[in-house]
């Protein structure tokens, strides 16, 4: 350019560009956006709206950096960075579905970036499409075989949607690469544990403690193990080391006031989750817990004011309207209580993606799997033990109850809700499911399956009592594993809990049991139960009078006679001690714990009357019950 000569216009802006990019480089960003909006004042230039988008996302200004991305894909709509980039922001804006869209374009486009295959399983994971997010981490590891922490989130997957000898796999496969980590060793005890091989689950947290002492989180993993085996001391002891190394960990917190509470020392639970609160305030968890425990009115005031603010998490705020509910409930505010307990359900409902229908066809497939022609073929196959008794039903429907007043007999030890015969069922699907899906894949076990997998559950059942006639596993969901129950043990007592039905689903809909996710709309709660009594009704009529019912209203209104003839069906003599199961001191994990500490009583039947005007929905669909109302 000649000595005078004015630059002409596409030199200043290429020159704006320049600097615009130089500043955002050495992160003098209110100066790279200034250069950005000066082109765009003389230009409309894609890359300059494309910079402002990453400027804003830096400042976390995620809506205006989104919109943004949006504005350049309008003119440059394959380009790969500016997906990858508007799905980061849009997973930050809560957006993950949308996120999902963009994310997958990205990767079209470039499918060597790893981190947007990682973060596309992030969103997915966000979305519990577990089946996408895990195809998603795996990409990402075929491009970095290396990278642990992508590792530990395909296996988290893997976990969260019970894949859990994939998880398995994945932990074991890497550690042969890392073996001292002590990480994968945790996270591949927590996988164990949930498919009920407790030993190794032990030896891998406890491997996992001796690489790092200080590893907290370890630690709470192996105090779960031990409440469930009811070594509370040994769990105190893991949790108070957690705790010692991370004192403001909230989970260790909680785990300490449930392992209290486990132990029946309520206002030990009580004051400890009181103490949590005075340091961490802003906890949903302790506030639900302590109204379980001891509902003050003065809890009200407190919680209202977190609610009140809009940056509380939305997982503190389900937590917190539960609460409300429960000390409102309490003190016999039933329609206030119930607001709370609707907005706690409709807020959860909302981050869940769950389709009724679909457990609709499990449980018709399950009726057609288990046929009375599939147990023709199968006899003679089972093992003889009569050790195991199986408690099933829904939760909230005496299940607990059931399994203290069986606890207290001198033959009787209640294991509690275990996850070994799940972890059982698992096993089997995966070993078969190259040839067959689940649950049609167990037309192929043999007798080599049942010798394997019913020792590995009779194993599991001897590491809690080594003397008893019968052990107790009181998980209330083995109601759907009746088919594979009587596979592997033709002896097996099954001891079936009902409940009036809309006591039922009440007491569900009022309680935060996160894993059952058909528990927080009520009409797909109606369903569910409605997919429960029909598969139950299959069961009851492939094995009549081998299936004991116990109705939770006549329970406690004639508490003898129903306990009598339930230890008789056990083929056990009677033992007094069953009348008096509220002095047995034995460690209780389930939410029941608190009332199995007392005599009978009856104020939970026909709970369901004081709320009977906002159940419409619910009674609107177990009115449609083939053969007439489930109401009773």
């Amino acid at each position: 350019m000649a000595e005078g000569d004015q630059p002409s216009p596409d030199d200043d802006i290429a020159s704006l560009s320049y600097m615009a990019q130089q500043h955002y480089r050495n992160g003098r960003l209110q100066r790279a956006r200034e250069a950005c909006q000066r082109i765009l004042e003389k230009e409309q230039r894609a890359d300059a709206i494309l910079l402002l988008g990453m400027i804003a996302h830096e400042q976390k200004a995620f809506e205006t950096a989104a919109q943004h991305y949006e504005d350049f894909l309008r003119l440059e709509p394959e380009h790969a960075r500016a997906h990858y980039y508007h799905g980061l922001s849009l997973i930050q804006l809560g957006q993950a579905e949308a996120a999902v869209e963009h994310l997958q374009k990205s990767i079209s486009l470039d499918p060597g970036n790893r981190t947007a295959h990682i973060q596309l399983g992030d969103a997915c994971t966000r979305l519990g499409r577990w089946e996408e997010a895990s195809g998603a981490y795996c990409q990402a590891l075929a491009l970095q075989p290396d990278d642990l922490g992508t590792t530990v989130k395909l296996g988290n997957v893997y976990l969260a949607g019970q894949f859990f000898a994939d998880a398995a796999e994945i932990y074991e496969r890497t550690l042969e690469l890392l073996p001292d980590n002590a990480v994968l060793h945790r996270h591949l005890g927590a996988v164990l544990h949930r498919m009920g091989q407790t030993r190794k689950a032990i030896d891998c947290l406890e491997r996992a403690i001796e690489l790092r002492p200080d590893y907290a989180k370890a630690r709470i993993d192996l105090a779960l193990v031990y409440r469930q085996l009811e070594r509370t001391v040994e769990a105190m002891h893991q949790i108070q080391e957690a705790i010692h190394y991370m004192p403001d960990d909230v989970d260790a917190h909680i785990s300490l006031a449930l392992t209290m509470r486990q132990e029946g020392r309520m206002a030990y639970a009580a004051r400890h989750l009181s103490q949590l609160l005075a340091i961490q305030p802003v906890c949903g968890a302790a506030y639900y817990h302590l109204s379980m425990i001891r509902p003050p009115l003065d809890l009200i005031p407190r919680i209202r004011r977190l609610l009140d603010d809009p940056a509380l998490p939305e997982d503190d705020a389900i937590y917190c309207h539960f609460a409300l509910g429960n000390v409102l409930d309490t003190h016999t505010a039933s329609d206030l209580a119930f607001d709370h307990y609707r907005l706690a359900n409709t807020l959860k409902r909302r981050s869940l993606v769950y389709d009724p229908r679909d457990n609709t066809r499990v449980f018709e497939k399950l009726i057609e799997t288990y046929s009375k022609g599939f147990f023709e073929r199968k006899r003679g196959l089972g093992c003889d033990s009569d050790l195991p008794v199986f408690i099933v039903g829904l939760p909230r429907s005496g299940t607990t109850l059931v399994e203290q007043i069986l606890a207290s007999h001198g033959s009787i030890h209640g294991a509690g809700e275990l996850e070994s015969f799940a972890g059982v069922n698992h096993a089997i699907a995966h070993r078969f499911r190259s040839i067959r899906p689940a649950p049609d894949c167990m037309s192929l076990i043999d007798q080599e399956t049942v010798d394997e997998f019913s020792a590995r559950y009779l194993e599991e059942l001897r590491l809690r009592s080594r003397t008893a006639a019968r052990v107790v596993d009181k998980l209330p969901g083995n109601f759907v594993r009746i088919g594979l129950i009587k596979t592997l043990f033709p002896n097996a007592h099954v001891v079936h809990c009902s409940r009036n039905a809309l006591d039922t689903c009440v007491s569900l809909y009022f309680h935060y049991f996160q894993a059952l996710t058909c528990s927080f709309d009520l009409r797909e709660l109606g369903q569910y139960y409605l997919d429960y009594r029909h598969l139950m009704d299959h069961w009851e009529a492939l094995f009549p009078d081998r299936i004991f019912e116990v109705r939770y209203e006549e329970l406690v209104n004639d508490p003898e006679r129903i306990s009598r003839a339930l230890v008789d069906y056990l083929d056990l003599p009677w033992d007094e001690r069953c009348l008096e199961f509220y002095k047995n001191t034995r460690a209780v994990m389930s939410p029941s714990n608190i009332q199995v500490r007392h005599p009978v009583y009856k104020v939970s039947v026909d709970r369901w009357k004081r709320y009977e005007k906002h159940l419409g929905p619910l009674i609107e669909v177990l009115d449609t019950a083939k053969g007439g109302s489930v109401i009773q």
